[in-house]
């Protein structure tokens, strides 16, 4: 009997390791969950986090991408309208900026003293929809751009084929841009060949504009004869609308950009040099015995085109952005 009561503790002991082992296992085994779930949740956190933060930066960035492409537009608009009006410069920054829903009120525009430059400041507050909850409930996005007229160096369409002697005139002076007969240099009258020569082509580029490029330093042909067969249809042209030196909007079919040259004194057809580009209000169309006269004043006015602001100032402008 004692024999076997030995074996007996002998095998409860061992009942005991057993189920003290299994209990150690089932509580590791749980531990192990727990330290899974926690580090679940910090994953998953953080994601959240970066996520929100993700989506939070996307739309102030787009926010900021909004207001620059609408500064830059109404800057753009804006100085069109310069150097010749700076209430009108600002008129117009400002509805453009409306345009693109972009407070006014949030702007600072500012002009400078030799109104050839605009440049517009803005900033918009923008509401976050996750960082409020770690305390940011809103950010200010701000954006600044300057936009710059200088003169024409490259010109690519719209080019009358009228040439004026470089001048030293005083804006609003009234210029013949093109002489009747008997006035010229041995057949040349100011009118020059752009992409081609003779009546039908002076005729088209007149009316329309040469298509081409050009630009400070080309060479271009003068234009021989009086070309007075296309006064008609070019008289007609810039009657079809009733406008004054006074009073003319900016898509005037009457302002024309005319090449200036450095001499129009040769005999026949000949080269001479483009030295730059200026801007003319046409007002009259005259013809009297066969003669053609094209009257027209000088204005400061700002087309597209390539500009470079090492240039002399001859009234014709081209715009840019300048951050």
């Amino acid at each position: 009997m004692i024999i076997v009561i030995e074996r007996t503790a002998f095998e409860l002991m061992d009942l005991s390791s057993s189920i003290r082992g299994k209990r150690l296992k089932k509580c590791m085994i749980k531990d192990k969950k727990g330290s899974v779930s926690i580090v679940l949740c910090l994953l998953l956190s953080a994601l959240l986090g970066f996520t929100a933060l993700a989506v939070d930066i996307g739309m102030v960035y787009a926010k900021k991408a909004k207001l620059s492409n609408a500064i830059d537009a109404a800057a753009l608009a804006a100085v069109l309208e310069l150097p010749g009006s700076e209430v009108k410069a600002r008129s117009v920054a400002l509805e453009y900026l409306e345009k693109n829903n972009i407070d006014p009120d949030s702007t600072i525009v500012t002009i400078s003293p030799d109104k050839k430059s605009i440049q517009i400041e803005g900033i918009i507050n923008v509401n976050h929809f996750f960082a409020p909850v770690i305390g940011i409930d809103n950010s200010n996005v701000t954006a600044a751009t300057k936009a710059i007229i200088g003169s024409l160096k490259s010109v690519h369409g719209g080019i009358r084929p009228f040439a004026v002697e470089i001048f030293d005139f005083s804006y609003g002076d009234v210029v013949t841009l093109k002489k009747g007969a008997g006035d010229g240099y041995r057949g040349n009258y100011g009118a020059v060949a752009l992409g081609g020569t003779g009546q039908n082509v002076f005729r088209n580029n007149a009316l329309y504009g040469f298509s081409g490029t050009l630009s400070v330093g080309d060479y271009i042909d003068t234009e021989s004869g009086n070309m007075a067969g296309a006064i008609n249809a070019i008289k007609n042209y810039i009657q079809q609308e009733d406008s004054s030196f006074n009073n003319f909007t900016r898509d005037s079919i009457r302002v024309w950009t005319i090449p200036l040259v450095d001499s129009l004194e040769v005999s026949g057809r000949g080269q001479v040099q483009v030295m730059g580009f200026a801007q003319f209000y046409v007002e009259d169309v005259q013809k009297s015995g066969g003669k053609m006269e094209l009257i027209g004043r000088f204005i400061r006015y700002v087309s597209r085109g390539v500009v470079d602001l090492n240039l002399n100032d001859t009234g014709a402008y081209g715009a840019k952005l300048s951050r």
